[in-house]
This record gives structure tokens, sequence and C-alpha cells, in this order.
């Protein structure tokens, strides 16, 4: 979503790609039952609320769904009769859903509580991992930007592990990063150079529901710095209700400087490799460092789900699920879209057909550093 130096930006934004990769094996273990009658109840409840909350849907003005995304939902609907539990009902919705936004919007049976919980400790598959490709190249793995990679990458900067403090060319992996929390990805910026980053800032939609769930996230996230920059938000929804206020400082377009003060490392040239799966977070940080003329991206267009971000939850009227929904958007200039889109590559890769061609990317990024393809 928005890479910032200052705390008070330490926002949360949870990937709903990310945030499935987490939680749907578990789901498919529990299967806690559910009836027709809830499932339709719910799906009714999410459709309303959406119209009602969704910061994507708000800044479109929709006050009914296009007929399209209608007759989605309808047919959705008929198929609820045949529900005996919850992932059945999710599954039901997740067409509907699609059809509103491609990401960044889902019913799950996980909530934001057991989310935060979860991320904030380290994952098995939530390692960053380093090699020294040559005397001149060396390759940083993020396979997420959730709260742990934070911590890591510090470390691992501290400890100049395979040389990625003195490498001539830098290999930034972001292939699968689903994202997780911008505030993680601070620490890459100190590897790439002095450089300015200019954001778009988000907007957060002031509804009472909207106002609750920040209120809520306050309650349960562990971090005492972002309660206090919850409190700050919090405070200026409720002085501007059922409307638009910015999350950070009061302008649409905000500037990062990177100065050499804050500079670890200046490599001649950097590769950040991206695919389809790299998202939220993932392309928040991608859209960032393309500013930077040191880097050059490789791969295919990210995931497309930014402009609505920062997900907040709602329970169900069954209790049996949690909506996840956006509550900001950013209105980005006519042509930079990024939801359902994804950001290009500078340099465009085909989708591989297996895994060896998969590891072949991260060697053809190795060949264009050192072989000075970039001049």
């Amino acid at each position: 979503m928005l890479f910032r130096l200052k705390p008070e930006t330490l926002l949360l934004l949870s990937c709903s790609l990310f945030f499935t990769q987490i939680n749907h094996a578990e789901e498919e273990k529990i299967l806690p039952p559910m009836t027709s009658t809830e499932c339709l109840q719910d799906i009714n409840f999410t459709a309303k609320f959406l119209l009602e909350n969704d910061a994507g849907i708000r800044a479109k003005n929709w006050t009914d769904y296009p007929k399209n995304i209608q007759k989605t939902l309808d047919e959705q609907k008929l198929k609820a009769n045949s529900v005996t539990n919850v992932k059945e009902c999710i599954d039901i919705t997740k067409p509907f859903l699609k059809a509103i936004r491609k990401g960044h919007i889902e019913l799950n049976a996980i909530s934001m509580s057991d989310y935060v919980q979860k991320i904030s400790t380290q994952q098995k598959d939530d390692l960053v991992i380093t090699k020294k490709l040559s005397n001149l190249t060396s390759y940083i793995l993020i396979p997420s930007f959730g709260i742990s990679i934070k911590d890591q990458l510090e470390r691992i900067i501290k400890n100049n592990q395979d040389g990625i403090l003195n490498a001539q060319y830098l290999i930034l992996d972001l292939r699968k990063n689903a994202g997780g929390v911008d505030h993680s990805a601070e620490p890459l910026f100190k590897l790439l150079g002095e450089a300015d980053y200019w954001t778009e800032m988000p907007q957060v939609y002031t509804s009472q529901a909207n106002i609750h769930a920040y209120k809520e996230l306050q309650r349960i996230y562990p971090d005492p710095k972002f309660k206090h920059e919850l409190d700050q938000i919090i405070k200026k929804m409720e002085k501007k209700k059922d409307s638009w206020v910015y999350m950070g400082v009061e302008k649409s377009l905000d500037v990062e400087k990177i100065t050499k003060k804050d500079v670890l490392a200046t490599p001649k040239k950097v590769v950040v490799l991206t695919d389809e799966y790299c998202g939220s977070s993932g392309e928040e940080f991608v859209k960032s460092v393309k500013q930077n003329p040191r880097v050059v991206t490789i791969g295919r267009n990210t995931y497309g789900a930014l402009d609505a971000s920062n997900l907040r939850d709602t329970k169900t009227p069954s209790t049996k699920l949690s909506l996840w929904y956006a509550t900001t958007y950013v209105n980005r200039r006519a042509g930079q879209e990024i939801d359902n889109i994804g950001i290009a590559p500078n340099i465009r890769l085909p989708k591989p057909k297996n895994q060896t061609e998969y590891d072949a990317e991260v060697k053809l990024a190795q060949h264009y550093l050192e072989n000075r393809l970039w001049k």
C-alpha cells in the first residue's frame, strides 16, 4: 500500500492473497457446518454491507450493483440451497466478489484478530533467503511482507549476509510476495542508494462501520506506536463521518526522500523480479522502487490489488464468517490504475511452464546485470 519511513504511517494492509495462503488449508480441515439459510443471510448481508462501506465501491459512487455483477450475485445466491458448511458458502460468494474487484475483498472463516495473531509470529514459509550468486551479484528472496520480515531484513543487513552491502548488483525476488504490511519493506529502501519516492495518498471512507473496524484493530494490534497512529486516524474519521479523510498528510501526493545519511548500500543496478502473485504491499514496494533509476523490474504484471486497500473485517449475521473489505482508496491519475491490472515490468518475461524455467529467471536477471545489458 504505502511505504513511509515515518512512524505515523505504519498502516496494516493485509492482502487477501497473502491471507488466503495461510488460512484456506486450515478451513478445509475444520469445515464448520452451515445451513443454507445462514449462508443466504450472510451473502445478502455481504452485498449490502459492501455497497455502504467498501472504499473501492464507494469511490465508484455505486448505489446498486451494475447489471453484470447483480446477475452474478443472483446466480450464486441460488446455489446457497445446497450449502452444508462454511467452505461451500465461501466458494459460492467468490464469483460475485471477483466480479466487483480482483483482490482485497473476501469472505473468510478467519477474523482480523485471528490474522493479526497469526502474522505476529514468524511462519515456516516466511523466511528471507539470501545468496551470493557471484563476486558481483547478491540475491534476496522476500517471500512476503509479513510482520516478521522487517526484523529479518534488519538482521541480514546488519550482518552483511552474503555480501549484500558490497555487491555491485542486487536481485530482489518479489515473485509470489502477496503482501503483508508496508512497514516491513522499509529496510530494503536503504539498499538502493539515494532516491525520491512519490506516492498518491490513500483516503479512508469514514462510515460508522469503518470507524468501528479501526477501533477494533487498535484494540487487538500489539504495537504501541501503531495503536497511537490508529488513534490519530480514528479522530480524523470521527470529525468527518460518511466522507473521506487522508490517512497520513492532508494532500493527495507526498514524497519520501532517501538521503545519503539513510543509505547503507549503493549498488550499480538492481533487478526486482515480479510476477502475477506479487500483490498488495508487494505491489506497493514495486510501484515505489520503479521510480529509482537504479532499479529495473523484470517478469510479469503484478497481481493488481492496491488501489482499494487497507483491509478491515466485520462479522456476518451467522457469526461463522468474517467479511474482509477495503477501507481506503487511492485516486490515481488516469491510466495509472493498478486494481485488476497490476504493475507492468520494465522487461517482460513469459510465464514459466515449470520450476526449471521459474528458477532460470534468476539466472537471466544475473546475466542481464553482469553483462551490463542495462547500459
